[in-house]
């Protein structure tokens, strides 16, 4: 077979089909890029750059110069369309201050109903880490948070403009979240005060997600126009690990069904991520959506999906990215012990195509090299078709 750019590759398994070789694509995310490039984190964070993505303009080129360095397929998932608001609608103010850690910023957002605020702690060797979230008297600063994201009739750009800095060198992704990941973004109080909602405020909360579920199909809808070349629903706060199938089937499953068949009209790969345990809803989406793919069907001690299985049972209904553990394994192995698991993955999954070899949840900032390096050469080597 014919040697395919990263791009190529990465869309033939989405797709479901077989590639020239496993397509290789661990998850680094922020930590290992934001290490081999030297700086402090919260200088690649805090660049001062015009930005539409989740982290910012340079991590985006960060993560890429670490694809290159490692010589893997790369999931760029750091842009995103730029939204339209009305003149004169609220906005987020930014206030930079140096603290003993790194950066605090505070940012506040002054609305006709009152004011939001919101704090963040960038880390010198760390990701940031949100201590101050919007909301926190429930109902009134939720009807602030609707001012803030407006109402209706909610416009996005018509491109990203960031597309050419992954190119060639892997997929292009348009990133939303799924509404308990976005939920725990912004409700101030942790998991336990999010799922404190869910049950002493159900009511309320199912207006919450209608409203959620408005502005988050029509920035699907916005995103497929602009055509990434798939787009990544993002479901860590929906992790089993923390959560459960009855909420997961109540907030997550009518979007992603949603969301998946709005994709899957115009041919866009439609790809989850919820990370820890995650088999119960790996059947679900398999069964009950038009999903393309899904990550990182984390293995145990993290997560409690084992990849044969997942091969035999939905493999011809999702394409499989996963799951050598990143918590133990991949900072402590040796690499022939990586490349000894990573052939044991290839042979559970890799038959036919629709597997990514790929980590669990992101590697962490001490991963060696040696280690993702070893996980390249075998998906190269051994599995090729």
């Amino acid at each position: 077979m014919r040697s395919m750019t990263p791009k190529d590759r990465l869309l033939t398994a989405l797709r479901g089909g077989q590639a020239d070789h496993v397509p290789i694509s661990p998850d680094i995310s922020v930590m290992v890029p934001d290490r081999l490039d030297g700086r402090p984190f919260y200088e690649i964070h805090l660049d001062g750059r015009e930005h539409n993505g989740w982290t910012s303009a340079t991590h985006g080129e960060v993560y890429v110069q670490a694809v290159k360095h490692f010589d893997m397929d790369g999931f760029y998932m750091y842009g995103g369309l730029r939204e339209i608001k009305p003149e004169g609608a609220p906005e987020f103010v930014d206030e930079t201050i140096d603290v003993p850690e790194g950066k605090l910023v505070r940012r506040t957002c002054e609305t006709p109903k009152g004011t939001l605020t919101d704090e963040e702690l960038y880390f010198a060797d760390e990701p940031p880490w949100r201590q101050v979230k919007p909301i926190k008297d429930l109902h009134a600063d939720f009807e602030k948070m609707q001012l803030w994201m407006g109402l209706e009739n909610w416009q996005w750009a018509g491109e990203y403009v960031d597309r050419d800095v992954i190119g060639d060198l892997g997929v292009y992704l348009g990133m939303i979240p799924v509404f308990q990941d976005w939920w725990f973004h912004y409700r101030h109080g942790g998991f336990e005060q999010c799922f404190m909602d869910f049950m002493m405020e159900a009511p309320f909360m199912e207006r919450v997600h209608e409203y959620w579920m408005e502005w988050a199909l029509a920035n699907v809808r916005a995103m497929v126009k602009a055509r990434p070349d798939v787009i990544m629903l993002g479901g860590s706060s929906a992790s089993l690990s923390v959560s459960s199938p009855a909420i997961f089937r109540q907030f997550e499953l009518p979007f992603i069904q949603e969301a998946s068949k709005i994709c899957g009209a115009v041919n866009i790969p439609c790809h989850l991520h919820i990370c820890g345990k995650s088999w119960q809803l790996v059947e679900m989406v398999a069964e009950e959506t038009d999903l393309t793919s899904m990550e990182p069907l984390e293995e145990p001690p993290t997560g409690n999906v084992d990849l044969a299985e997942a091969k035999r049972r939905i493999g011809d209904k999702l394409c499989i990215k996963g799951n050598i553990n990143t918590t133990e394994f991949m900072l402590d192995a040796r690499p022939e012990q990586v490349r000894e698991k990573c052939k044991r993955a290839i042979d559970a999954a890799g038959e036919g195509g629709g597997f990514i070899l790929s980590t669990g949840d992101q590697c962490g900032r001490d991963t060696p090299d040696e280690n993702l390096f070893a996980m390249v050469e075998i998906a190269k080597t051994y599995g090729k078709y």
